[in-house]
């Protein structure tokens, strides 16, 4: 994975926490916090993955 789509990544995946655990404090859903439980599933998966660098032969 590339440093870029690891950034992307982890910036989508910020974003999808915040707003699903806004949406849970206004609605008090338990979907929006099942939604943010797998929102940072996914950061921890971004956040652990090595990003390659091309430039090694």
């Amino acid at each position: 994975m590339s440093q870029t789509a690891r950034a992307i990544g982890i910036v989508v995946t910020l974003a999808m926490l915040v707003f699903s655990g806004w949406m849970y404090l206004q609605t008090r859903d338990w979907v929006a916090l099942v939604f943010a439980a797998f929102s940072l599933g996914y950061g921890v998966f971004f956040l652990s993955v090595t990003p390659r660098d091309r430039d090694i032969s």
